[in-house]
C-alpha cells in the first residue's frame, strides 16, 4: 500500500508580510524560501486568519506612519487577491474549533490565542508544517508540527 504524504505547508503571517514589504531586511529570504519549498513540489497554504493579520499588520504600519491608507488598502487587496490564487486557503470550520478548545488548557499568554488557532487549524485540515520565523509560537506543538524557520543552516 502507498502512504500518502501531505506536501502542504502552512506559511505563517511574518512571512507573507517579510516578502510583500520592500523595505523588508527578511523579504528576500522570505521570497526564496516559498521559491524553494514549492520547487520540492510542496503546496503553500495559508488560512483566512493569515489574510486578516497579513492586513492588520501592514494597515497598522500605515496608519501609524500616517500614509496613504487608501491607497495602501488597494494594494493590501491586490496582495490578497494574488495569495488567494497562489496559496490553498484554508477555512475554519467545527473541527478547527474543537482543536482550539482542546489546546487551551496549555496556554499561557493572551498572545497564545492566535497562535493556538493556527495550530488548531492546520491540526483540524491535517497540516505538519508551518513555515515561520517566529519558531518559539509553535514550539508547544512540535511534537505533531514540524517547525520549518525563514533561515536554515545553510542560508544563516
Amino acid at each position: 500500500m502507498e502512504t500518502v504524504v501531505d506536501t502542504r505547508i502552512f506559511v505563517d503571517t511574518n512571512i507573507l508580510c517579510y516578502a510583500n514589504t520592500t523595505h523588508s531586511e527578511f523579504g528576500g529570504q522570505a521570497r526564496s524560501r516559498m521559491k524553494e519549498l514549492v520547487e520540492g513540489n510542496n503546496t503553500l497554504a495559508i488560512s483566512t486568519q493569515i489574510i486578516k493579520e497579513y492586513a492588520n499588520v501592514t494597515l497598522r504600519d500605515v496608519i501609524y506612519k500616517k500614509l496613504d491608507l487608501q491607497e495602501n488598502i488597494a494594494i493590501v487587496r491586490r496582495n490578497i487577491a494574488r495569495f488567494i490564487r497562489d496559496f490553498e486557503v484554508i477555512f475554519e470550520n467545527e473541527p478547527t474549533v474543537i482543536s482550539w478548545l482542546n489546546l487551551l488548557p496549555a496556554l499561557t499568554t493572551n498572545k497564545d490565542v492566535f497562535d493556538f488557532n493556527i495550530a488548531a487549524t492546520l491540526q483540524a485540515h491535517g497540516i505538519h508544517h508551518i513555515l515561520t520565523h517566529n519558531t518559539n509560537d509553535f514550539s508547544k506543538f512540535s511534537e505533531w508540527l514540524t517547525i520549518l524557520p525563514l533561515f536554515t543552516d545553510k542560508a544563516a
